[in-house]
């Protein structure tokens, strides 16, 4: 029972600590010149789609992008679209590509740097920043996905293991 389950605590555990353990200990405070932004949840979504399916990707997409929403940001409905969106999309039912971890890297990575891309332009779009692309690139865009791609790195292969795992105890 706890097996089935496990992949929305993760998340929710995730949820909590891009928004509060790492507020508090922020490279940014320290007089670091980068933005690092975690987007381990969005991350571990795109994980459990490409390897449980489409719709696991965008459920969870929609669900925490819904919460991310209410919680962190702003203005409601630019997360939810963006992570179920992008989920859903990038939730490819290849073998070819669940089974070669390095495109389901560049899958990942590929979907951390459309969702940046996209909050930076929603967050233009309706006046709420005022920063230039280039600022934006060097200060933000970059740094975070290096940061995300060391992390994915280092827990893309686990990932695997457990959804696989999941997947088994349910059937």
């Amino acid at each position: 029972m706890i097996v089935r389950y496990s992949l929305f605590i993760a998340l929710f555990v995730l949820f909590i600590f891009e928004g509060t353990f790492y507020q508090a200990f922020a490279p940014d405070f320290y007089g670091f010149p980068y933005e690092l932004i975690p987007r381990g949840m969005f991350m571990l979504i795109l994980l459990t789609g490409i390897y449980r399916g489409r719709g696991y990707g965008l459920l969870y997409g929609i669900f925490f992008g819904i919460l991310y929403d209410i919680v962190y940001s702003s203005v409601l409905g630019v997360y939810t679209f963006g992570m179920g969106l992008i989920a859903y999309v990038l939730s490819i039912p290849l073998p070819f590509i669940k089974n070669n971890l390095a495109l389901t890297i560049l899958t990942v990575i590929s979907g951390v740097a459309l969702l940046e891309y996209y909050i930076f332009g929603m967050m233009i779009l309706l006046g709420i920043t005022d920063l230039s692309n280039d600022i934006f690139l060097t200060v933000r865009f970059i740094p975070t996905l290096i940061m995300n791609f060391i992390i994915l790195t280092l827990i893309a292969y686990p990932v695997k293991l457990w959804c696989q795992k999941v997947d088994s105890e349910i059937q």
